[in-house]
């Protein structure tokens, strides 16, 4: 039970389970957790946002795998001792704003709110202001506005480290566009060669 431990022992998992941002950063999830902790953070904004062409990897995760994202995104919250959860999804994403509503609504503090599915709101950025209304200063960071952003990937990867105690191996990709065959989403072990996954496509 990760909320039975103190933040610093369920964050260890989490380093060693080598998790990073899966919103296309890869920075290591733990800094900006712990980040998160050295500063008074009021909300956890998950980024369920795919602003690019094609992209539908997120969507799919949340509609299937809600209830380890929300899971995951507590945890991340007992980590930074933040006080609400917001789950900002794209309002073109209706069956992933069903599924992550069903799982939210089990456990407090924790809303799913529609954002315009407008370029470029998958940015941390952007995505603050629709959601907070307030800009991040160009020098500062986030944090020090009281707002940490993760995707929600990376909350599945943070419930799959710390519940199951398996690393970070791999990932949901979208293989898509007119010249693929059959268009799909597909789980990828990290190191599979493109090749491979249009030839499967």
């Amino acid at each position: 039970d990760p909320f039975a431990l103190e933040p610093e022992q369920v964050d260890h998992h989490i380093l060693n389970a080598g998790v990073v941002g899966l919103g296309g950063a890869l920075f290591p999830a733990i800094v900006k957790l712990r980040l998160g902790r050295k500063r008074a953070i009021n909300t956890l904004i998950l980024n369920g946002s795919e602003c690019e062409p094609y992209l539908t990897a997120d969507d799919r995760l949340m509609c299937e795998r809600s209830h380890q994202i929300v899971d995951g995104a507590r945890i991340m919250r007992h980590i930074t001792k933040s006080t609400n959860i917001v789950i900002a999804i794209e309002n073109n994403k209706p069956q992933a704003i069903a599924a992550m509503r069903a799982a939210a609504e089990l456990h407090g503090a924790i809303s799913v709110v529609a954002v315009p599915a407008i370029y470029p709101m998958g940015s941390a950025e952007q995505l603050i202001k629709a959601v907070i209304g307030h800009e991040v200063p160009a020098e500062a960071r986030s944090a020090d506005t009281g707002v940490l952003v993760h995707n929600v990937g990376t909350a599945f990867a943070v419930h799959q480290a710390v519940r199951e105690n398996r690393p970070l191996i791999s990932r949901i990709v979208t293989i898509g566009g007119a010249s693929v065959t059959r268009p799909q989403n597909v789980e990828a072990l990290i190191g599979t060669p493109i090749s491979f996954l249009f030839d499967y496509c």
